[in-house]
């Protein structure tokens, strides 16, 4: 496999951004790919998406105010705001010249294209899972907010599901705003199809597949925040007992969530599968 370039300042070379609904498994991919020898892939940190943003709303309203008022040009703005984002990772980046980056924060989808457009030689996985298993998974959860009040998408089918299909939806556009540059993997070939699934992933990513990927489990990893959600799971061997954890639910799905998951493959009511062990 080709070596990756030398990053540019502020490019996003070596950087690749891992998002999608909260529960489709990307706390699991983080496992798979931690062990390969050439990517760092930490605990969730919220920054990429929030920064995107903020660079997103000062383009929108000061508009040629920047060149006018204060001398700086919008790719001068757009570059500063890079190297902010890019500087959050050069410890680990500097640790290896041949390290790729994954920073896994699920709602990275909600900025993917903004990211794209600040850091255009970063790179983007897009995380799938049935949305019927996911609203299951969501319900579980006691997630509330700064009152005390749960979230209506882990409190209710119906939320859960919409939260599901909004969220696939950026991600959906973000592919075809970012054609060559985004990989969608789905949690299904994660378990199903190991060995394939994350060949195609490093290969995307300008690496070689490692044996080393499919036995991470016991190897140490430091969960935190939402991560902790997924023990005692996620220490053990790949398993198919969660698909169709959310078959219940397949009589609430709407005919726009129906078309959803047929369009991302899941036609038939999910159904359980046994253990693999890779």
């Amino acid at each position: 496999m080709p070596e990756p370039a030398d990053p540019a300042p502020g490019d996003g070379q070596r950087l690749v951004f891992a998002g999608g609904c909260p529960r489709s498994g990307l706390t699991l991919l983080r496992r798979l790919v931690e062990p390969h020898s050439r990517i760092h892939c930490g605990p969730d940190t919220g920054l990429p998406p929030a920064i995107a943003m903020q660079w997103q709303a000062f383009a929108s309203q000061l508009g040629d105010l920047h060149a006018r008022d204060f001398d700086l040009q919008a790719e001068d703005m757009r570059h500063a705001m890079a190297e902010l984002l890019t500087g959050l990772f050069e410890v680990p980046l500097a640790a290896d010249p041949r390290r790729v980056l994954i920073e896994k924060t699920s709602l990275n989808i909600a900025a993917f294209e903004q990211l794209g457009r600040l850091l255009p030689q970063a790179k983007f996985i897009h995380v799938v899972r049935d949305g019927r298993d996911v609203a299951a998974s969501l319900l579980a959860r006691d997630w509330r907010d700064a009152d005390g009040q749960t979230y209506p998408h882990v409190s209710r089918p119906d939320a859960a599901l919409k939260y599901w299909f909004d969220l696939t939806g950026i991600g959906l556009r973000a592919e075809r705003a970012l054609a060559g540059r985004i990989h969608r993997v789905r949690y299904e070939d994660l378990v199903k199809r190991p060995k394939a699934t994350l060949t195609a992933l490093t290969a995307f990513l300008g690496l070689g597949y490692e044996p080393a990927m499919l036995h991470f489990a016991g190897r140490p990893v430091e969960l935190k925040g939402l991560e902790r959600d997924s023990l005692p799971l996620i220490n053990s061997a790949l398993t198919q007992r969660r698909i169709g954890a959310g078959a219940a639910l397949d009589a609430q799905v709407s005919p726009d969530i129906r078309a959803r998951l047929d369009a991302l493959g899941y036609a038939a009511a999910p159904g359980r599968r046994r253990k693999v062990r890779g």
